[in-house]
Order: C-alpha cells, then structure tokens, then sequence
C-alpha cells in the first residue's frame, strides 16, 4: 500500500535527507530572495531555453518521502522577467549571476543532451535534479564543468549507463547523490578518481547504483571529513573496512541490501556522534553484547533486518534511549520481549516481524507514545494484545498478524485516531468486534480475518468513510449484514465470507463487493 512505502522510504532515508542537513553547517538552502542585482541576461536565456527541452508530466516525479509534493517549478519562468525571483532559482545578490538551481520533483521529463544550455550556467554551486525523469539517458560529461559545485543531486531521476570520469573534476563537492537510478554503473577506475579528488566530500549517497567492479578496499581512500555514506544495494562483495566505522566525522552509514558484504564490526572506539547504521541484508556478522550497544549510546536509525546475528540480548536494546528507528525483522531470534523496550520512547517506528519471538507483548509497550509505525508480525506471540496499546495515539500503522494472540481485540483501539492500517489476520481473537474501532475515522485498511470473532458487525463501521479494504472473513460472525456499510464509498475490497451471516443479500452491494461465487456461498449456514 502507498501509506506503508512510504514508511519504507521513511526508515531509508530519514537521516540522510533531514537530520544531516539540519545538522549541518553545510549551506544547502535553495531560498531565494529578492537581489539588488538583476539576474544576468545570458543566464536568463540559458534556462528559459533549458525549460523548453522538457515537457511536464504528472508521473515524472512521484509523490514519495523525501521529497516534496511535486508540482511544475519551471512554469514560473517568464521572458521578460527577472530569473532570480523565478521558483528553484537562486542568484548572487552582488552579481545577478545564477548560483542555485533547485528542481526536485518538478515534473520534468526528457533528455539532457551534451549541448544543453544548462551547461551555459558557470556559476552553479548547488545543483538539484533530483525526482524527476530523464528518459533512461545517461550522464553527460559536461557535468564535470560545473566547477564551482558544492551540492550535486541527481537521485531518482532515472538516468542509465556508466557515471562518466568528469564527475571526479568536480573537486570542490561536499555532497552528492546519484541514488536510485537504478541502470547506473559506477566503474572502479571512475569510482578511485572521485574518492582521491573529491577531498571536502562529506555527504555520499550511491545506493542502488552498480559498485560491482568497486574493491572495498578502495574505501578507505574516501575523504577524512566524510559524515554520511550511503551504499546500499551496490553489489558490493568482501571484506567492509572495519576502519571506515571509526572516521572522527562519520555519522551516518548504510551498506543494507549488499548480500555478498563480509567483515566484521570493530569491538571499541567508534564516534560518539555516530547516529545512523544499516547493515540489513549483509553477511556481516551482529553481537548484541555490551561492546557492540556502548558504542551505539548517540544512535537514532539501527536496521538489521536479515542479518547474520551470532548473538542476541535484546535486553541491551534498553540502553538505546535516542532511538527513533528500530529494524530488526526477518531474523531467527527468538525468546521473549524484554521490558526494556517500553523504556525507548523516542521510537517512531519497531518492526520485529518475521522473527520467532514467542510470549506475551511487555505491557510497557504503552509507553511508546511517539511510535507511528509498529510491526509483530509472523512470530508466536501469545496472550492478550495489551490494553496499553491504547496509549499510542500517534500510531498510523499496526500489524500483528500472524501470531496466537487470545482475547478479545481491546476496545483501547478506538483511541488510535491515527491509524491507517489495522492488521490482526490470522490469531486466535475472540468475542465481539468492538464498537470502538468505528471511531477511527482515518481508517483505510482493516483486517480481522481469520480469527474467532463473533456477534454482529457493528453499526458504528458505518462510520469509516476512508475505509479501502475491510477483510472479514473467516470469523464466527452472524447476524445481518448491514446495509449501512453501503455508505462506505470509498470501499473497493470487502470480504465477509466464511461467516454464519443470515437474512437476504443487502441489494444495495454488488456481485463485485464479495470477490467469487464461492465466497458468496457462505453468507449463511444453509
């Protein structure tokens, strides 16, 4: 579902694209302000002729987290009228010469040609590109003039081919971000020139792009003063330098989705500002031991999902008080949830899903009240769902499928007025449908399938008029169906199926509400 990618997107690049560049000296505003000096003349023609080499498309620059609702920049740019009051436009005050250019997410399709009047723009310093869509062309060389350039930005822009050996002249940049085009290729002989000439380089994000012909090795060239490195899902293979991890500077890095990434993580002396660390994916063995979390005090991001863990005490998890972002799913760990976690209430987002923890669900897990995302799914959980679940009124998603929760579902769910997602499939839930999930007026999925469930639905569903997907089924619930979920107009998936409903059909629902004729065939018990 788009709410949940979103989240995905979330957990991949909340540090890099917001606490870093807040963080920051760095000065990567793009504000502009009105000039005591008029834009330049040349420059001016230079971008309205650079706007006419694209056309704008409402699918060229999806709505997707980091970047900003999309919305046509360039329609602000009028002949006669000063470029430096244009929209993603910037200009020295003192010269009228354009020194910013900041198009993300502008809608823009087609091609950057080598002869391209973007190129006729000297002064650039900061450059941004990103989430827009070039036509699966390749990077042309003649980015290498820009060579003023502190900020560099072409992510998500579906460029293609090899990155091209002028990038490296581009010695002055302190941040760039070729990410997320995914036919990229990154050559090692390309890929040594930028980490020997781009000294001041401090933020690297090259994730998705193909480092396979890279040596990891080549690593440990990389500037001193870098902060932020992101490479994940680069087929990079071997040994990680363990050495990278303890750069004085370094505050964010990333290596998850690299499947073939060995090494080992250095026991003592990493940074004390280090704040984000994604491993999810790699060979690279995890000791949950008090070495590994007194190096993690200042962490905000830990992703671990699908990793090689040779030791697990999830009670240290505790001490990890600045956590916001927590991964740890898709592992074998087992045992019981300690208390400890309830103590991390900082967390906006928990997944231990796709793990075979097993027991009952810490009743301190009330106390997270800033979480917006929480997945237990797919393990053995058993008891009831704690009441204190309630507590957490921030919460858009909730997943619990999967387990052998008991009990009844707690009628503390109609405080969620957040909630997006609601998935208790498949559990062992039992008595009625509380009334008070109908409260939950920013519902869109709801999911109580495969329970014991019983009684009526309840009138007051009547209420959830955002509601997309409602999955009944399988349950012992009996009794009419009600004709007022007719009112629910946003509905495209309803399953009630394998009830013990009685009475007519409601007229007013379609064969389409109730998927096939067999499902159809268990409205009642005759």
């Amino acid at each position: 579902m788009a709410s949940l990618l979103w989240l995905a997107h979330f957990l991949c690049f909340l540090l890099f694209h917001l606490h870093f560049r807040a963080a920051s000296s760095l000065p990567f505003s793009f504000n502009s302000s009105s000039p005591a000096m008029p834009c330049q003349h040349d420059q001016s023609l230079a971008l309205l002729q650079f706007k006419k080499t694209f056309s704008i498309r409402s699918n060229a620059s999806p709505w997707d987290f980091p970047y900003p609702r999309p919305y046509p920049k360039t329609e602000s740019w009028k002949k006669g009228t000063d470029c430096c009051l244009w929209d993603g436009v910037t200009c020295d005050t003192e010269t009228g010469n354009v020194i910013g250019l900041n198009l993300s997410s502008s809608l823009l399709y087609g091609t950057i040609h080598s002869n391209n009047t973007l190129f006729f723009l000297p002064h650039l310093q900061k450059l941004d590109l990103s989430n827009n869509h070039f036509n699966n062309s390749q990077i042309v060389p003649q980015f290498g003039q820009f060579l003023n350039l502190s900020y560099l930005n072409l992510n998500y822009s579906v460029f293609e081919g090899r990155i091209p050996l002028e990038i490296s002249y581009l010695s002055g940049l302190v941040s760039l971000d070729l990410s997320r085009n995914y036919d990229l290729i990154l050559k090692a002989t390309v890929f040594n020139e930028i980490v020997q000439n781009l000294t001041q380089l401090q933020e690297l994000d090259l994730s998705d792009v193909n480092l396979s012909s890279v040596a990891t090795s080549s690593l440990m060239n990389l500037s001193s003063s870098i902060s932020s490195l992101a490479l994940s899902s680069c087929e990079l293979q071997g040994k990680f330098p363990d050495n990278i991890i303890r750069r004085p500077n370094l505050q964010l890095l990333d290596l998850s989705g690299n499947e073939d990434l060995t090494g080992s993580l250095p026991r003592h002396n990493w940074n004390n500002s280090f704040r984000s660390l994604s491993l999810s994916g790699t060979k690279i063995p995890i000791y949950l031991d008090h070495d590994f979390i007194s190096n993690l005090k200042s962490l905000e991001t830990l992703e671990l999902r699908a990793c090689n863990f040779g030791g697990s005490t999830l009670e240290l998890f505790g001490n990890l008080t600045q956590l916001i972002n927590l991964d740890i799913s898709h592992n074998n760990l087992s045992g019981q949830i300690p208390s400890s976690l309830g103590s991390l209430e900082a967390l906006y987002s928990l997944d231990l899903s796709y793990n075979n923890f097993h027991g009952e669900i810490p009743y301190s897990f009330g106390n997270l009240g800033e979480l917006y995302s929480l997945d237990l799914s797919s393990n053995n959980f058993n008891g009831e769902i704690p009441s204190s679940f309630g507590n957490l009124g921030e919460l858009y998603s909730l997943d619990l499928s999967y387990n052998n929760f008991s009990g009844e579902i707690p009628s503390s769910f109609g405080n969620l007025k957040q909630l997006d997602t609601l998935n208790l499939y498949n559990n062992n839930l039992s008595d009625q449908i509380p009334s008070s999930l109908g409260s939950l007026g920013e519902l869109y999925s709801l999911d109580l399938s495969y329970n014991n469930l019983n009684d009526e639905i309840p009138s007051s569903f009547e209420n959830l008029k955002q509601l997309d997907n409602l999955l009944l089924n399988n349950n012992d619930l009996s009794g009419q169906i009600p004709s007022s979920l007719e009112s629910l107009k946003e509905l495209s998936s309803l399953d009630l199926s394998y009830n013990n409903f009685n009475g007519e059909f409601p007229s007013s629902f379609t064969v389409s509400n109730f998927g096939t004729p067999k499902q159809q065939s268990q409205w009642s018990n005759s």
